[in-house]
C-alpha cells in the first residue's frame, strides 16, 4: 500500500468525521431565553426556589399573546415563565412543562439573585450554576432590591428587550464608577477565594417620573406612574450571604479603593475660587494594597493614583494658575479619600464583610503568618488599621482655560 493512498484514506476519514454535529440544535425549534432569574418563595408554609426566565418569541406567534399569561400584550418581543420546584434544579426543569419548545438558556446574558435568596445564601444557587453547561460564566450577576420576578416583569424604557437595556446600562458603568459589575465565573472566584468577601451590583425598579422622566410642556406621558430599571450601588456579601449594600458614593469609594474605578465625575468646591464649584473628571486612576505585618500587629497602606480633567469652572478667573491647579489636586485627593475612607468603614464596622481582600492580600504577601491567624481573620478583620494614599493630578483644563464673563 503506498504512502500517498494511506494519506488519502486518512484525509477521507477525517472528512467524514466532520459531516455533522452531535450537539446541533435547530434554532426555530428553540425557546431561547434572554434574561434569568431566582428566588426563594413561601408557598403553604413551605420554602420553595422559584426559576424564572424571558424566553423570545417566535415571529409567527408574536401576535398570539403570551406563552401562559404572564403579560398582557401581544406585541411584547418576549414572554415571562416561572416554575417552582424544591431544589433550584428542579424549578429550572418545571420551566419546560410551560414551554412548547425545548427550552435554550446559553444565550441569556443576565442572571438576577432575588434578594431573599440571597440573603439566605447563594452557595446553592452558584453550585447548580456552575455544574450546568447551558450557563455560560461570563453572564452578569445582578442582585435585586425585592424579587428577581419583578425585575424581569419590568417594561424597559429605550431598548426592545430588557435584557439588551440591562446589558447596555452594565456596559455603561464604567463611565459613572457607581456600580461593581461581575461575571458569574469572578463572582464565584470572589465566594470561595480565602480573606475575600464578593460583591456584586444592585438592580432595583425605580418610577421612572421620579428620574423627571415627564417634564412639564412634554407632552408624552410615557414615564407617568410606570416603572423603570436602574443598577443602584453594590451588593455585599458576607460568607456567602447578603448583609447589605453600599449606596453609589459608598461604591465609588470601594471603587477606587480596589483600583477598579474607571471613569467618574467628583464635584469639588474650591477654597482659592471663592468655594466656586469645578468638576474633576476622572480619566484614570489605580490603586495599590500594601499589608504590613510587625509582631503581631497587622497594617494595611491603600496607595491611590488619580488622574482627570476639569470639565466645569464656575468662577471668571483662570483655572490655569498653578496655585488654583494645585489647590483642585489637593482637593480631589482629599474628596477621594473620604469616599474611601467612607466605604471602608461601612464594610469594617457595619458589615464586617472584608470586600477589599485584605485577607486575601496578607495571605499573598505573608503565607506563613496567614496559616497562624486565618481561623481568626473575622474577628481581627473590624479592628485592622488601614491607611489611605491619595495622589490627584490635573492634566487637563479642557479648550479653554478661562471662563468667558457674560455681560
Amino acid at each position: 500500500m503506498s504512502k500517498r493512498f494511506v494519506t488519502i484514506l486518512i484525509i477521507v476519514f477525517i472528512l467524514f468525521s466532520f459531516t455533522g454535529c452531535w450537539s446541533r440544535r435547530e434554532i426555530e425549534k428553540l425557546a431561547m431565553a434572554t434574561m434569568i432569574g431566582t428566588d426563594k418563595v413561601t408557598i403553604d408554609g413551605q420554602e420553595k426556589w422559584m426559576v424564572s426566565a424571558t424566553f423570545i418569541k417566535p415571529r409567527d406567534l408574536a401576535s398570539q399573546g403570551p406563552l401562559g399569561g404572564n403579560g398582557s400584550g401581544s406585541d411584547k418581543p418576549t414572554v415571562l415563565v416561572s416554575s417552582i420546584g424544591a431544589t433550584a434544579w428542579e424549578a429550572g426543569r418545571n420551566l419546560t412543562a410551560r414551554l412548547s419548545r425545548r427550552e435554550y438558556i446559553s444565550h441569556a446574558n443576565i442572571f438576577v439573585i432575588g434578594e431573599r435568596l440571597a440573603r439566605d445564601g447563594v452557595d446553592q444557587i452558584i453550585d447548580v450554576i456552575l455544574r450546568s453547561k447551558d450557563i455560560r460564566l461570563n453572564t452578569w450577576v445582578l442582585v435585586a432590591k425585592g424579587q428577581a420576578l419583578d425585575i424581569l416583569e419590568t417594561e424597559p424604557e429605550f431598548e426592545e428587550l430588557l435584557s439588551q437595556e440591562v446589558m447596555g446600562i452594565v456596559q455603561n458603568q464604567p463611565v459613572a464608577s457607581k456600580t461593581f459589575t461581575i461575571d458569574i465565573k469572578r463572582f464565584a472566584n470572589q465566594l470561595i477565594t480565602p480573606g475575600q468577601d464578593a460583591v456584586a451590583s444592585c438592580i432595583e425598579i425605580f418610577e421612572r417620573k421620579e428620574e423627571g422622566q415627564s417634564q412639564p410642556g412634554n407632552s408624552s406621558d410615557k414615564g407617568n406612574g410606570q416603572k423603570a430599571v436602574r443598577l443602584a450601588g453594590t451588593a455585599v456579601f458576607r460568607k456567602g450571604k447578603l448583609v447589605g449594600w453600599l449606596n453609589d458614593e459608598e461604591t465609588k469609594g470601594y471603587l477606587y479603593g480596589i483600583g477598579r474605578a474607571k471613569q467618574g465625575i467628583i464635584s469639588l468646591s474650591v477654597h482659592e475660587l471663592d468655594k466656586k464649584d469645578v468638576a474633576f473628571a476622572m480619566t484614570r486612576a489605580s490603586s495599590k494594597i500594601v499589608p504590613k505585618v510587625e509582631g503581631d500587629e497587622i497594617s494595611f497602606i491603600i496607595d491611590i493614583k488619580a488622574e482627570g480633567d476639569l470639565q466645569q469652572h464656575d468662577d471668571t478667573r483662570s483655572i490655569a494658575r498653578p496655585d488654583v491647579i494645585k489647590a483642585v489636586e489637593q482637593k480631589a485627593a482629599h474628596e477621594i479619600k473620604a469616599l474611601v475612607e467612607n466605604a471602608l468603614n461601612k464594610a469594617q464596622n457595619e458589615f464586617e464583610a472584608d470586600i477589599f481582600g485584605f485577607g486575601n492580600r496578607l495571605h499573598k504577601r505573608y503565607p506563613q503568618f496567614w496559616k497562624q491567624i486565618q481561623q481568626d481573620w473575622r474577628e481581627i478583620y473590624p479592628d485592622i488599621k488601614v491607611t489611605v494614599n491619595v495622589e490627584a493630578k490635573v492634566r487637563r483644563t479642557g479648550m479653554i482655560t478661562d471662563t468667558p464673563a457674560v455681560n
